[in-house]
């Protein structure tokens, strides 16, 4: 099964994009965390369900929710979690996880998210975040991950961004990146690995560690 999660705050116009490639789909779930909905209802969207303390929804969310027979599972305001979270409870182990959130604005909420995808790759979790012009990948411990950088129309500014401050990032080795790296040692605080880009006429790029936490991040560079 496919989770879609549509987080609260300002997602630009291309997230929509990414929303519409899965949602319908028969193995997909489409979930909106409290004002995720103001989103959806911009575009039409439908989700199967949403989630949240409903503390910052609009009154256009709300009508559209009203509108279009959508649960809701509301949550009180003061919890140990927050909406995204108790969202991502909701999907399984071997469930694959589209994290659709704002990835520039309040930079407390974006370290969350990105935290939580650390976090949830480390459990062996499948997990991708994106706001449909910034991808993100999270690779723990031994790992790979490959990304197709077709949409990004020869655009893509490719940064690794290790994770801890506690232990570097081992056994580094890339493919399709034009500075490549190979059983490269990456720490904290540097930025070494950062501004890349694919090689030319490439339509995927691969990362692969072996021990530590890794950020992959490919943003559309124009």
């Amino acid at each position: 099964m496919r989770f879609v999660i549509i987080t609260g705050g300002p997602l630009p116009e291309e997230a929509s994009d990414v929303i519409r490639n899965f949602a319908g789909e028969a193995d997909t779930k489409v979930i909106a965390c409290d004002s995720g909905c103001d989103h959806l209802a911009k575009t039409g969207i439908v989700p199967d369900v949403v989630i949240g303390d409903m503390d910052s929804i609009t009154k256009a969310g709300l009508d559209f929710i009203k509108a279009n027979s959508i649960p809701v599972e509301k949550y009180p305001v003061e919890k140990d979690w927050t909406d995204t979270e108790i969202a991502l409870k909701k999907t399984g182990r071997d469930d694959e996880v589209i994290l659709v959130c704002p990835l520039s604005g309040r930079i407390d909420h974006v370290i969350a998210n990105l935290g939580l995808a650390v976090q949830y790759r480390s459990e062996g979790r499948d997990i991708t975040v994106t706001d449909g012009i910034t991808t993100c990948r999270p690779l723990t411990g031994e790992d790979r991950a490959e990304l197709s950088i077709t949409s990004f129309n020869g655009e893509a500014a490719v940064s690794l961004i290790p994770f801890s401050f506690d232990t570097p990032v081992t056994g580094v080795t890339t493919e399709g990146l034009y500075y490549p790296l190979t059983d490269a040692v990456l720490n904290a605080g540097s930025s070494f690995s950062f501004s890349n880009h694919p090689v030319e006429g490439a339509e995927k790029i691969a990362v692969s560690i072996r021990s530590g936490k890794l950020l992959l991040t490919v943003t559309k560079s124009a």
